[in-house]
Formats: C-alpha cells, sequence, structure tokens
C-alpha cells in the first residue's frame, strides 16, 4: 500500500484542492477499497484489496466543536448535498458533519456508498454518485 499517496490525499482535501470525485478516482488506481475517518479521534483508516490497512492522525482544527450527541440526520444530508455542489469546503463540511452528531463514517468505494454514524449508533447511508429519484 502506497501511504504516500493516502497522506497526500488527506492533505489535499483539507486543503480544499481535490474534489470527492477526484480523490476516490485516486484512491481506485491504488487499490484502496474503503476507507473510515473517526472524527472524535482524528484518524483516518484505508484499507485495500489485499487485506494491508493503513491508520493516520490527521490535522484539523475542530475549533470548539465536538461531536454533537443528537444525530441530526437532515442537518447532515444538507452538509452532504452542500458538499456534493461543491458550494463548502471540506474542512467546512467536517464541521457541519460534527454540529450534526457525526462521529465516524466509512467510505465503501466499491460499494459506492458512504456510512455516517452517530455517538449512540444512529447511522445514515448515502451513495455516490448520488442516486436520483424517478
Amino acid at each position: 500500500m502506497n501511504t504516500k499517496i493516502i497522506d497526500e490525499l488527506t492533505e489535499r482535501s483539507l486543503a480544499g484542492t481535490i474534489t470527492f470525485p477526484e480523490q476516490i478516482k485516486e484512491l481506485i488506481a491504488n487499490n484502496i477499497e474503503r476507507y473510515s475517518v473517526d472524527l472524535a479521534g482524528l484518524t483516518k483508516s484505508a484499507y485495500d484489496i489485499n487485506g494491508e490497512s493503513y491508520i493516520h492522525s490527521f490535522s484539523f482544527d475542530p475549533g470548539t466543536s465536538a461531536v454533537a450527541e443528537h444525530f441530526d440526520v437532515q442537518a447532515l444530508k444538507d452538509a452532504i448535498l452542500d458538499s456534493q455542489k461543491g458550494v463548502t469546503t471540506y474542512q467546512r463540511f467536517l464541521h457541519r458533519a460534527m454540529a450534526a452528531g457525526c462521529c465516524f463514517y466509512e467510505v465503501f468505494i466499491t460499494g459506492k456508498k458512504v456510512i455516517y454514524f452517530g455517538r449512540n449508533g444512529d447511522l445514515h447511508t448515502e451513495y455516490f454518485p448520488p442516486q436520483r429519484a424517478d
């Protein structure tokens, strides 16, 4: 597993120089099938198709924001939508996700979905690309 790529993609995401779709494309090219982000512990874990894993801390200033106790799915959906539209930065998305009670999320690249978790085990699943309701 090329851990330098994972570190670089995390830094670029936090700096706002890469979009989520661009990051996913790079991860696929580097055989990463899923990753998770722990917003309480500020760690990111990546898992490749060969079963290798890599855990690292990332620098993110949550400010005075702690993960809210109540899991507000609508506030989380609003943050996700703004992120998908490109009208917010990744750091701002993280702040909003924490305020919505998200403490952890897992991105399943091959499954094309993200599962967001609250502090009490509540969860919300978001598919990518966004699925249309026809």
